[in-house]
């Protein structure tokens, strides 16, 4: 008699295909195997569909015809934790809600609602139903526009399940509503983006307290709610074009359980990034420092400052490399660049066995740094 083998039992079988997660096209091969393999192999296939297609989104007819396969096969849907969707104003898509009314997604744990392209596009109920699952545990948003009232409606009374919101907006989107809920959702981290000066902070921030974060992520500060966010059990903080004339910088002796610091350079740098820095303490227990630069453009841009010999790269370098920290956290630099250009750049964080040069990675880059930042939590 044979002994067992090891992908007999169901833990090795799902860890073993979770390698080939990447390709499609061998996770489509592992499902024709065996029938013990068509469940692991449909399920990782399945978990994130629309990253199967660089080009899907609720525009194109791959996502029509994902919904009717799923509609017309409906175990398959339970394997599906992401789902993207979009406001059907074209005549290609105008079947979809119908078909994702069909759909029960009884383990759908994240909707990414994005490129609303005009805000009198009301919502499509079947998708504000996919708001309230109990399943549900994160909330992406990508707004080009101010959001119709029944998107509003529909975030109103998500499921009180979500812990973590993803909001981008690329324009204002309003004061925060002065209805107070008695029982606000609690969110675990909060990642906001803001491309304009928004007027006040997002009407989307009424649902949700604040006083729990774990991470917190904010690009553009303007309109941020800073007055209702607790910051002593934040782990991870983000920042990007957040210290202006409003915030001049942000004290870090604020957030004493502070362990990964990403700073994120888009455009000029504030002098005051430097004393936002100064305010790590010996008592902090950073372990990561994270530094992004936005292009291939910036390294050199910050190694040739006309106004001061002295670059914000150099700078960067001896501050960084001075943090009273023990043990020293390690400072990743995210740059499109030599390894050896950078090395050369950050001298003091080389001598100090500190620096690791990260591959750039750019705006999805960004996306799975975040997410794996929360998946960790």
């Amino acid at each position: 008699m044979n002994p067992p083998s090891p992908l007999d039992v169901h833990e090795l079988l799902d860890h073993t295909i979770s390698f080939l997660t990447p390709s499609a096209a061998n996770l489509i091969s592992c499902a024709l195997v065996a029938r013990s393999w068509v469940d692991p192999a449909q399920s990782h296939l399945l978990r994130v569909p629309h990253d199967r297609n660089t080009r899907y989104n609720i525009f194109h007819s791959v996502a029509t015809s994902l919904c009717r396969t799923l509609s017309e096969n409906p175990p398959l849907a339970r394997h599906v934790r992401e789902f993207r969707l979009c406001l059907p104003i074209h005549a290609d898509t105008a079947a979809l809600p119908e078909l994702v009314r069909e759909i029960q997604f009884p383990n759908l744990q994240t909707v990414d609602i994005l490129h609303m392209r005009t805000e009198f596009t009301p919502l499509p109920e079947s998708f504000a139903q996919l708001l309230t699952l109990r399943s549900l545990k994160q909330l992406k948003m990508y707004l080009s526009v101010p959001p119709s009232p029944s998107l509003m409606r529909a975030v109103q009374s998500c499921s009180t399940t979500i812990q973590h919101l993803d909001l981008a907006c690329s324009e204002g989107l309003g004061h925060t509503s002065t209805v107070v809920q008695a029982f606000p959702i609690q969110l675990k981290s909060l990642r906001l983006c803001c491309w304009f000066r928004a007027f006040g902070p997002p009407k989307f921030l009424s649902p949700f307290g604040l006083s729990e974060l774990e991470a917190l992520a904010i690009r553009g500060g303007d309109f941020v709610p800073w007055e209702l966010i607790e910051t002593k059990n934040i782990r991870v903080l983000e920042i990007s074009n957040v210290l202006s004339e409003k915030i001049p910088s942000i004290d870090l002796t604020q957030y004493p359980n502070l362990s990964v610091l990403r700073i994120e350079f888009l455009g000029d740098v504030p002098p005051t990034l430097f004393e936002t820095l100064a305010t790590i303490a010996s008592s902090h227990r950073i372990h990561t420092i994270s530094v992004y630069f936005e292009n291939h453009m910036e390294l050199a841009r910050f190694e040739q400052d006309d106004e001061d010999d002295f670059s914000l790269c150099e700078e960067l370098d001896q501050v960084l490399s001075s943090v009273p920290l023990d043990p020293l956290p390690s400072v990743e630099v995210e740059v499109e660049a030599d390894q050896e250009k950078v090395q050369s750049s950050f001298p003091r964080l080389v001598a100090k066995n500190m620096l690791r040069v990260i591959p750039f990675g750019g705006y999805k880059g960004q996306r799975s740094w975040w997410q794996n930042a929360i998946t960790q939590m």
